[in-house]
């Protein structure tokens, strides 16, 4: 594996990463810059850079200096991580200067170079390359080197070194020299010169594009550097450096967000206050909603929630603080975002400044309150976050709405990788004054995608929790239960002694529950832990208590204006407990025993069960016995010529019989060489690999001593020959196996993003069918939910059709992620429907009649019949499971669901 290669898999490059390091590497294996001219190295880089062209580096630098021109998001700092351990691993440099041109990217490249933080610039090379010395603006005093006899004697190192400076740190204006260029006694001479006596120093210059002036040019030439290495993602059109370009138009909707430029067309008459008004109003209407998108899909993929932001650009300083003022009021939304907006500009000092920086820097994080940022001309670099989705600018300029360094700060991905849902892989860009002018400028562009909010307005939606007929806050305690009592179908609570023995489990559960809240530090309020304790060292008699005698009781009706109480009776020892939560927080009260038994009535008659199966694969290879050939033409064993000649009468002088090179036992020696060399064969194939290996030395003919020196002279080519017939023969056969990792499982609820009206009849069709999803359908028998969601109606209709047909006892739509069927490495199946009839039980998807062909379609498909397959095999009810694909076409109201399966396609599924 090439240096390359392994520092992608280390650091998992990503593929536009990956690719820069390539050529880098390209060019940088045909050049020693130590010694390479600058002239010779930019000809080789013109020979191998991407798309090959000529490279022409800056005539102020006296050294090669090559550019990456990469959009913003994409991972400029990992590359340069990449960059500098390829060159200490494959050309031994130790020594690298990151120059940052402001505040911004230089506390962040300082941060970012500490090992530990979740962004460390060389993270996954920890083993590989230790941890690099980092020195920076504020402690380079502190540098090891000493002034001996008038020498610069620096202390020899096998660690890589990294200094990073702020642009303004290395030249004063009007002066071409560095700030630190003058004698210190600290190090006993100047900083300058020990960085000039580096012969491998390489210099790293974020966002590159800021370092074109004069002076900043001379400054870092003055450093005396090997190598540059840029970094940009707006070169300068005077940028011929540039090795590897990859721009918005690679990146957006594979590693980056798609900018979506919102507009109306319809502000004819209206003063620019009144379409400030609206741009901001539509902004925080969408940032409203994608907020519930956000949260429902957290929920789903059971992921730590993302918080939305969004990012005001304002005119100046005044104008910021209007901004603010507005937003950060009652009348605004209700006071929805009060204290959730900071401004950002040059006004802010001191221990505004701070407390906003470290808002800034904490914004991802769900404790920071701020949703909204307000800057001015300051967050066009550096601001790295990955949750922000939402950019009203309202300053004036076209090119300031479409520049690339502000987009840049939105367009990374909050969960790492495209979801595919367009909600979350979108930037929001709202700019009605400049719509029209902005869509004629970018309709040829495939980047941006453009919607127009007088056409296409921004519905007003709300979330929905769906549960089904347990609380969701109990339904942990009711799977606790069902696990503790061994409860692997509802049809088995059919029996009153199973239901008393469950109930004592749930309570038990919940006094676990509310014990282990004692951690929490509830502000001195007393837990039931801390009572259990009070009566234990209260009442000696008890010291012995049994925790399986703990028994809850609740009155069946509460009065509230008393507060509410738990009874728990701990032995002997009988203990009344508030559970009265502070700051009026809903509280969590367990069920009676006869809402119990209510509760467990609705689920047994709703609830399908499910196992949660894991099912993984494991290949059987075996290598059948064959007679072996020998494919190679006769094997020379003619012994060796050593020739003395006299070049000068070109006269042949003497020949001698060289020894040949012989190997003591070839059978042992090939032999080996085959068990190193397929990776698929063990020692308990030793057997086997003897067999072929004599096989072949029968087949060469001459003495032992001939097959020797054969075998020592021509082992590659034997092995090679063995090895083709070897593979030939091989048979490999793949089983899929399971285990149960969950006997039954206990669906959760779901949330639910939908209209403000959009609760209505299951029997209801909806005319803009394409909204669907906006939807949510009750009033279910059934359904193991009294409401659901759908995804087209052509699901909708096939719910009609299970509700009203007879045979069908009862059915689930099941929530993302919850079954746990995998269909591919950590892509999880959600099929539409689990239904359950008098004999079998079918796991159902629903696919327009154009897309049951697709192939991701079909992968799922095969993944759910192994799993019916699985099911089927271990069902709690004895019942067959099956799976079955049905063209939305082919369901009619009406229709049987017997008849409506019979029209499911058919899955081709290798035996």
């Amino acid at each position: 594996m090439s240096s390359v290669d392994k520092i992608k898999w280390a650091m998992s490059l990503r593929e536009p990463q990956y690719e820069a390091l390539q050529y880098f590497d390209t060019i940088s294996s045909k050049v020693e810059y130590r010694k390479t001219s600058k002239s010779t190295a930019e000809k080789i880089a013109s020979e191998n850079c991407q798309k090959p062209h000529t490279i022409v580096v800056d005539k102020e630098f006296d050294f090669p200096s090559f550019c990456f021109d990469m959009t913003t998001g994409i991972g400029k700092s990992r590359l340069m991580g990449a960059c500098i351990y390829y060159l200490y691993k494959t050309k031994g440099y130790k020594h690298f200067f990151i120059l940052a041109p402001g505040n911004t990217i230089y506390d962040k490249m300082r941060r970012e170079a500490v090992l530990g933080h979740p962004k460390y610039m060389f993270k996954g090379l920890e083993a590989e390359m230790g941890r690099p010395r980092v020195y920076d603006g504020e402690n380079y005093l502190s540098y090891p080197v000493k002034y001996v006899q008038q020498e610069l004697v620096v202390e020899k190192t096998s660690d890589i070194q990294i200094f990073i400076f702020k642009i303004s740190k290395i030249f004063t204006r009007g002066d071409l020299e560095f700030k630190f260029h003058k004698f210190n006694e600290n190090l006993g001479g100047s900083f300058a010169e020990v960085l000039r006596s580096f012969d491998d120093l390489v210099i790293c210059m974020d966002e590159s594009h800021r370092y074109y002036a004069p002076a900043s040019k001379v400054a870092i030439n003055y450093l005396n550097p090997v190598l540059g290495l840029e970094f940009t993602a707006t070169p300068k059109s005077t940028n011929k450096n540039i090795i590897y370009h990859y721009g918005l138009e690679e990146g957006a909707g594979k590693f980056l967000k798609i900018p979506v430029v919102m507009g109306r067309t319809n502000t004819a008459g209206y003063s620019d206050d009144d379409i400030e008004e609206m741009k901001l109003k539509d902004g925080i209407k969408l940032h409203e909603r994608r907020k519930s998108i956000v949260y429902k899909y957290c929920i789903d993929n059971q992921l730590e929630q993302v918080k939305p932001i969004v990012l005001v650009a304002c005119k100046d300083t005044a104008h910021a603080r209007k901004i603010k003022d507005k937003i950060d009021s009652d009348a605004f939304f209700g006071g929805r975002y009060v204290g959730k907006v900071i401004e950002i500009d040059s006004s802010t000092s001191g221990a505004e400044t701070e407390e906003n920086i470290q808002k800034l820097l904490t914004i991802e994080k769900n404790t920071n309150p701020i949703e909204i940022v307000l800057h001015v001309y300051k967050l066009k670099e550096g601001w790295d976050v990955n949750n922000l989705f939402t950019i009203i600018p309202l300053n004036a300029a076209k090119s300031d709405i479409l520049a690339l360094q502000t987009i840049g700060r939105g367009l990374r991905l909050p969960f790492g990788d495209i979801t595919h849902i367009e909600e979350l892989d979108t930037l929001d860009i709202v700019a009605h004054d400049h719509y029209r002018e902005i869509i004629d400028d970018i309709k040829n562009n495939p980047v941006f995608k453009k919607r127009n909010l007088d056409e296409d307005g921004i519905s007003e939606t709300k979330i929905v929790n769906v549960e089904p007929a347990v609380d969701n806050q109990q339904l942990s305690l009711f799977d606790e239960a069902l696990k503790e009592c061994r409860i692997i179908s509802y049809q088995d609570l059919n029996n009153e002694n199973a239901v008393d023995k469950l109930f004592e489990e749930y309570q038990k559960a919940f006094v676990k529950k509310v014990t282990s809240k004692k951690s929490d530090g509830n502000s001195g309020q007393m837990t039931i832990f801390d009572l259990f304790e009070n009566a234990e060292s209260n009442d000696t008699t008890n010291k012995h208590s049994n925790a399986q005698e703990d028994v809850v009781t609740r009155p069946n009706s509460l009065d509230e204006s008393a507060g509410t109480s738990l009874v728990v009776q701990q032995g002997d020892v009988s203990l009344q407990i508030d559970l009265q939560k502070p700051s009026g927080a809903k509280n969590v009260l367990p069920y009676a025993k006869q809402e119990f038994v209510k509760k467990i009535g609705e689920l047994k008659r709703v609830a399908i069960a499910v196992p949660k199966i894991g099912i993984s694969y494991s290949s059987t290879i075996t290598f059948k016995s064959f007679t072996v050939k020998r494919n190679i033409q006769d094997f020379d064993i003619a012994a060796s010529k050593i020739e003395r000649y006299d070049t000068i009468n070109e006269k042949l002088l003497q020949v001698l019989d060289a020894d040949a090179l012989i190997v003591d036992n070839p059978i042992n020696m090939l032999a080996v060489s085959l068990l190193e060399s397929i990776p698929e064969f063990s020692s308990d194939d030793a057997e086997f690999i003897l067999d072929v290996v004599n096989q072949y030395l029968t087949l060469i003919e001459g003495t032992n001593d001939d097959k020797k020196k054969i075998v020592r002279r021509y082992a590659t080519v034997i092995l090679d020959d063995l090895r083709k017939q070897i593979y030939a023969s091989k048979e490999e056969n793949t089983e899929f196996v399971f285990h149960i990792q969950k006997d039954l499982i206990v669906f959760r609820a779901f949330v639910k993003n939908i209209k403000k009206d959009g609760r209505i009849s299951y029997k209801k069709e909806v005319t803009d069918k394409k909204n669907i999803k906006q939807y949510l359908f009750e009033g279910y028998k059934k359904s193991y939910y009294a409401e659901n969601a759908f995804d087209s109606d052509d699901e909708r209709r096939l719910a009609v059709i299970l509700e009203e047909d007879s045979e069908v006892i009862r059915y689930i739509k099941p929530p993302m992620n919850q079954l746990g069927l995998f269909y591919r490495a950590a892509k999880q199946y959600n099929p539409d429907f689990l239904v359950e009839t008098n004999d079998k039980k079918y796991m159902i998807e629903v696919k327009a009649a154009n897309q049951t062909d697709n192939e991701d379609v079909q992968e799922k498909a095969k993944a759910a019949i192994k799993w019916c397959e699985c099911a089927s095999k271990v069902d709690a009810d004895g019942k067959k499971w099956e799976y079955r694909l049905i063209p939305g076409d082919k369901i009619v109201v009406g229709n049987t669901f017997k008849y409506v399966i019979g029209l499911a396609v058919p899955i081709a599924v290798e035996n």
